[in-house]
């Protein structure tokens, strides 16, 4: 089987997409799939030093709509089946309609773009006039967890028969070189300051309840906060901005921390949360529905998105013992086994069986 995979974005980017193509990427290749990447020029400046693949386009893209006028020309017929990721961008919808066009067999991951109210006016526009007809040209759609299926099934009347939920998977860091458990007395943010991510709210949330003993560590650069934010950063030493770091700084950090914390408004899944649960760390997040389905209620501290619940999630947290502490990290790590390279392995078999192509 030969499969082409199209996404905005891929190495030398790094962040959330630009890792869940490149460890599906590792799926591919433990089933023997010939593979080949399409992705636009998007960057968000993070560079990881991998540099490009010999088996990887890069096309011009301009926005809004990661508009890329010359894909066209990359596109073959010479694949058996198309991945794509997102949907509602031009490099997206205009590969589903040419592939679907011509008969191919496409999958989607739409990594949940359009549950939220971002962008609405463009989603307004491309659900009255462009939706239905690239999701009717898919051959299955990719969902990372059963709240993101029932949105597509009830809000876009996609087929059950069509939706596959396929998490992300995660591979176990050996903790053999560390200690059972590190307390750094610091609460630790990995991730992006994207728009849904409320961390002025959490910031300010954090700096009123004044000096508990315990800093905040964020991998954020200063220019992404507000400016009375930046006020608080800048004139108190208990929140310490890190800006982009390595793998090897994320492990020290993820070891060293007293929980991971995830404030966010929405997310397609949250593969920070299971890096956090790797090193058997208790978690702070907010109370969405994605977060309640991949996460244990045991080890997990959630909080509503305002000051109130946030200060109160801080100090419920604040209050626990050390032993109680280990055993929310417990339940973290055991959760991972659902996550698997060889469950989510086995999925994808599955789903490529249905599709009629058997490894």
């Amino acid at each position: 089987m030969k499969l082409l995979e199209i996404t905005r974005s891929f190495y030398p980017s790094v962040g959330g997409l630009e890792k869940f193509v490149n460890d599906r990427l590792q799926i591919y290749k433990s089933l023997g799939v010939n593979f080949r990447i399409l992705t636009t020029t998007f960057s968000n400046e993070k560079q990881d030093g991998l540099g490009k693949r010999d088996n990887c386009y890069y096309v011009k893209q301009y926005t809004p709509y990661n508009y890329t006028p010359k894909i066209k020309k990359y596109f073959s017929d010479d694949y058996d089946l198309i991945s794509i990721n997102q949907v509602g961008r031009y490099f997206s919808d205009r590969a589903i309609l040419y592939y679907g066009g011509i008969g191919k067999k496409i999958v989607l991951t739409p990594h949940f773009t359009f549950h939220t109210q971002r962008f609405s006016t463009l989603k307004k526009i491309h659900t009255a006039f462009v939706i239905n007809q690239v999701l009717l040209k898919c051959t299955k759609v990719i969902c990372f967890t059963e709240y993101e299926k029932d949105y597509w099934n009830s809000i876009h009347r996609v087929p059950n028969e069509k939706l596959h939920v396929i998490p992300h998977y995660f591979e176990r860091i050996g903790l053999e070189r560390y200690e059972y458990y590190e307390d750094g007395k610091y609460l630790f943010y990995l991730g992006r300051a994207d728009r849904n991510k409320k961390l002025d709210l959490f910031i300010h949330s954090f700096h009123a309840l004044k000096d508990t003993g315990y800093k905040l560590k964020l991998t954020v650069n200063i220019s992404d906060l507000s400016v009375a934010s930046r006020e608080i950063v800048s004139k108190y030493n208990r929140i310490e901005l890190l800006g982009y770091i390595s793998d090897d700084q994320k492990n020290d950090y993820l070891r060293n921390c007293s929980a991971v914390i995830y404030p966010s408004e929405f997310e397609a899944f949250g593969h920070a949360l299971l890096e956090g649960s790797n090193f058997k760390k208790p978690i702070l997040c907010s109370n969405i529905e994605v977060f309640n389905e991949i996460l244990d209620q045991r080890g997990t501290i959630f909080f509503d998105n305002s000051p109130g619940g946030i200060k109160d999630a801080l100090l419920k947290f604040y209050e626990l013992g050390i032993e109680e502490k280990k055993i929310m990290g417990e339940y973290n790590y055991e959760r991972l086994d659902r996550y698997s390279f060889a469950t989510i392995l086995e999925k994808y078999r599955a789903l490529f069986d249905e599709l009629g192509f058997h490894f």
